[in-house]
């Protein structure tokens, strides 16, 4: 059996489904809600199909600047279910999407995403990060699996210093593309999930009940990374009254994700 078929089942909750998906559509935002849906479950060759769809739709070999906007879908009970979150309604998180390009290789990527230190690598974004492993990370990295979990304990901040603490899970999955296919090359499939609403510290109005995160990372030209981002989240700031519903908060955090990007190619950068 392909080490990709190791799935993201290993560090979700739920039971394994082998029905083969059908293939992904190629609309961007349909392409990664489908990601979202059958990213672990999915074998390599159909994954593979999915990702040279999602190149061309979101112009990897032309774009030159991010493409942001929504995503005109939202997840349903059944997208979620298999997490441990059969009773939660996820049509409440709104959908955002990034398309970007930046400057790293995979492998130096690969390093970043799974590294379990992540709050000295993306500086005054947490207030405390602790992330247990939920798989083999040695196993991992020495390609010996093609999947890694983990656990996140994490304790941030909304505007006007509104702490809350939350608990993620997450992993990554390798896909090896044959050399001369679609996506020339091996990508990263990343996902996180919030297991239940935040708590937050002090009675502001505030909330962060649900965040579903999917990227997919393709090594687009040597050296350079095709980065698509769907986010699910419902969330609001309760200093400033404003939650994912409203679209000058919306498209803060759609700007947000773009300089993420900005900050992963500045870690790529360095030695």
């Amino acid at each position: 059996m392909p080490r990709g078929l190791l799935l993201f089942a290993l560090f979700a909750t739920g039971c394994l489904d082998l029905t083969p998906p059908q293939l992904a559509p190629e609309a961007v935002d349909a392409n990664l809600r489908w990601f979202w849906v059958n990213g672990d479950s999915a074998d390599d060759a159909t994954l593979i199909d999915a990702a040279g769809k999602l190149a061309i739709a979101g112009k990897a070999e032309t774009r030159t600047t991010p493409l942001k906007g929504g995503l005109r879908q939202r997840l349903e009970p059944a997208d979620v279910a298999p997490f441990g979150l059969a009773d939660t309604d996820p049509s409440t998180a709104r959908g955002l999407l990034v398309v970007n390009l930046f400057d790293c290789t995979l492998d130096k990527l690969e390093g970043i995403l799974i590294a379990q230190d992540q709050s000295s690598q993306y500086t005054d974004v947490y207030k405390s990060y602790v992330r247990s492993y939920t798989t083999d990370a040695d196993a991992f990295r020495g390609k010996g699996t093609d999947v890694i979990g983990w656990t996140v304990e994490v304790k941030a901040a909304l505007p006007v210093e509104d702490i809350y603490t939350s608990t993620i899970k997450g992993g990554v999955r390798r896909v090896q593309a044959p050399a001369d296919g679609p996506t020339k090359g091996s990508f990263l499939i990343a996902r996180t999930y919030l297991t239940a609403p935040a708590a937050f510290a002090t009675m502001s109005g505030s909330w962060f009940r649900q965040d579903y995160q999917l990227e997919v990372y393709w090594e687009q030209s040597p050296g350079r990374i095709f980065h698509a981002y769907a986010m699910w989240r419902d969330i609001k700031a309760g200093g400033f009254n404003l939650s994912i519903e409203d679209d000058g908060f919306f498209n803060i955090m759609l700007d947000n994700l773009v300089k993420w990007d900005t900050q992963t190619a500045a870690l790529c950068s360095k030695p």
